[in-house]
């Protein structure tokens, strides 16, 4: 019977027990800070206090009564409006039906000074594209992110995890256990 020869973390040297050791820590970390992003822009968005599955939903999808720019501007985007009376003027806009006509004359300028810093689409892809009127319609109106987006959405943090998980796995398969002493 051939003897196994696998490369435990006990036979690894000692930099590389850090660089582990560190990476998981790092990961460790980071997982954390994700959930505490998670808690913290997407909580009480259904009006009830904490997390729940309806607070993701309707911040990444919006729904029938809540669009994302709605929830956008009165959750974690308030603190950039300039003047809080804008709030007003978009919420308004957006429930008298988000018409060309209104974001030409009102919306567009309190996007321009506040907004367009961040969601422009040179700048950052990923964000809504709030540079002209189509871009904002999206969002605007109910309903919000496609199935698509959504699907994009997941796939792209799905792929990370399994990145992620990878590497732990790896970590552990190099730890040798000894059941007693």
């Amino acid at each position: 019977m051939a003897t196994e020869h696998f490369r435990r973390f006990k036979d690894i040297s000692v930099s590389e027990r850090i660089l582990n050791t560190v990476f998981l820590l790092t990961i460790g970390l980071g997982y954390l800070a994700a959930l505490f992003n998670l808690y913290y822009t997407h909580q009480g968005l259904d009006g009830k206090a904490g997390l729940s599955i309806e607070d993701v939903v309707i911040s990444y999808h919006g729904s029938n009564d809540r669009t994302r720019l709605g929830t956008a501007i009165t959750g974690i985007m308030k603190s950039n409006l300039k003047y809080l009376s804008d709030q007003d003027v978009i919420l308004e806009w957006i429930n008298s039906g988000a018409e060309e006509p209104g974001y030409n004359e009102k919306i567009a300028p309190i996007l321009n000074r506040d907004c367009i810093i961040c969601h422009n689409p040179s700048v950052n892809p990923s964000l809504p594209d709030l540079t002209h009127y189509a871009g904002v319609a999206e969002v605007a109106h109910a309903g919000g992110a496609t199935i698509p987006r959504l699907v994009r959405i997941s796939h792209i943090h799905l792929f990370g995890i399994a990145f992620i998980l990878f590497f732990i796995g790896k970590n552990f398969y190099l730890m040798r256990y000894s059941s007693g002493g």
